[in-house]
């Protein structure tokens, strides 16, 4: 009969508990994806086509298109291409064009000049906002969220005021809404009664120029939306991305983005501590999807990722040692205030987990391929738990699927030929596993850095061009 060396059989039954115990928990996060893919996948994306006329005719608020940004290097290039897609919405629906505009958040008193100058006469309005130097929130607010805040205070004071209602829809610097898009989301707005809702984000745009392996990475982030709708309906924002997400404009007045800060340190996920202090003031009924799909790019490099998925993963950290620590959430019943903290700790931990199943992983296939191999050519049974092989076999299928699902929906607004989207998701199925171990490393390191006390963290924006992301990599 093929035995191990006893040593080496120790250790790969070691692994193989480890490996099985972790992957276990890992397929929760997996299924609840599969879940809402299989069972909400009509309600995953807004799908009816609507007219100018319909929309119209339902008396639509106000959409303000909200970008907020340092000004950074390569930062106006990407912002440009984002308002010219609103332009070609406004082109092609002029009798739609007076309820949209565009707002321009930013440090830098040469963009709001550009930007102003160069949309001065197109058919909707672009009004840039420079957040002064000196500017400091009542509470100490950096970061994004101290621009977020500097925009709310002005609207306060009645800049770019709009009667009705309104809606800010915010954008990332490199974001896209296409116009059939902006239609949909028009028709939703007028027709919900929630107050803060998301939707999807593919990232197809500058495909070409990213890495293989941050194309593989970015392959999750789309599957990984689907648990985002089942949370945002549900009310209960254990995440919420700053980008595509779209508030009722008076009560974002109201709420504000004056976070403050963690141990004297700024908060680098200002989106999920905002939805955090709306929910313990307002609860779970203004809560919503819409379904409108923005389009956005993937880093260009493997270093910028790792800070982004970083970030990431530290700033909820933050957001959750802040909320639970408040007054207001111990007012929440218990098991509201558990399904929070353990929701977002299981969330963090089987995203920083992965990298070691996939560390496992590749310790212990080959061993299992070799007994697999000898167990078929002679007939004796292999060494490794048939039950440890069909698990791990199910709970890998559906982690490539999702990968599968995601680089399908990232392609698919590439401009690539079909022959060419099928061979990038080839690619990116086939190198998804030394990807996933790298991407998953990022929220592990961010885990190690929490637990051993660090509480602070630089906002560094993922650099939006290719001589942008070159000169980052040095620093």
């Amino acid at each position: 009969m093929f035995a191990l060396p006893d040593g080496i059989s120790r250790i790969a039954a070691i692994i193989g508990i480890v490996q099985m115990v972790l992957v276990s928990v890992i397929s929760l996060r997996l299924l609840s994806y599969w879940s809402s893919f299989v069972f909400g996948w009509r309600r995953y994306r807004e799908r009816t086509v609507r007219s100018d006329v319909d929309i119209v005719g339902m008396n639509p608020p106000h959409l303000k298109v909200q970008i907020t940004t340092r000004g950074s290097e390569g930062s106006t290039e990407v912002i440009l291409r984002g308002i010219n897609g609103i332009v070609r919405f406004a082109e092609e629906s002029p009798i739609l064009a007076q309820y949209i505009s565009v707002e321009v958040v930013t440090e830098s008193a040469e963009q709001v000049y550009l930007l102003e100058s160069t949309y001065a006469h197109s058919p909707i309005r672009v009004t840039g906002l420079q957040v002064p130097a000196g500017y400091d929130t009542p509470n100490g607010t950096g970061l994004k969220a101290r621009g977020l805040h500097y925009a709310v205070e002005a609207r306060r004071q009645g800049w770019n005021y709009r009667p009705g209602k309104v809606f800010v829809v915010h954008f990332d610097e490199e974001s896209i809404m296409l116009p059939a898009e902006l239609r949909k989301l028009m028709h939703v707005l007028a027709t919900t009664d929630k107050k803060i809702l998301e939707g999807p984000i593919y990232y197809p745009l500058e495909y070409q120029h990213s890495s293989a392996i941050c194309k593989s990475m970015e392959a999750n982030r789309p599957a990984g939306c689907f648990e985002c709708r089942v949370v945002m309906e549900k009310g209960v924002p254990l995440h919420l991305h700053g980008s595509n997400l779209v508030v009722e404009e008076q009560l974002e007045n109201e709420v504000g983005w004056d976070i403050g800060q963690l141990d004297d340190n700024y908060f680098i996920a200002e989106d999920f501590v905002f939805g955090m202090n709306n929910y313990l003031r307002y609860g779970s009924d203004i809560f919503g999807w819409h379904g409108c799909v923005i389009l956005e790019q993937p880093p260009f490099s493997f270093k910028s990722a790792f800070r982004q998925r970083h970030r990431w993963i530290f700033g909820v950290l933050q957001g959750l040692a802040a909320a639970s620590g408040s007054a207001d959430f111990r007012t929440l019943p218990w098991m509201t205030r558990f399904r929070f903290v353990w929701g977002t700790r299981f969330r963090a931990f089987t995203f920083a987990a992965g990298s070691v199943v996939g560390v496992l992983s590749f310790l212990i296939l080959p061993l299992m391929s070799i007994a697999a191999g000898y167990s078929l050519v002679t007939g004796e049974p292999s060494p490794f738990s048939p039950l440890l092989t069909l698990w791990m076999t199910i709970v890998g299928g559906l982690w490539l699927g999702t990968v599968m699902i995601g680089a399908w929906l990232n392609v698919r607004d590439a401009n690539m030929t079909g022959v060419r989207r099928e061979l990038e998701i080839a690619r990116t199925i086939a190198i998804a596993p030394v990807a996933g171990v790298l991407e998953s490393s990022a929220g592990l390191s961010a885990l190690f850095d929490w637990a051993r006390g660090k509480r602070g963290i630089a906002w560094i924006p993922t650099p939006k061009t290719l001589s942008a992301d070159a000169n980052a990599i040095g620093k």
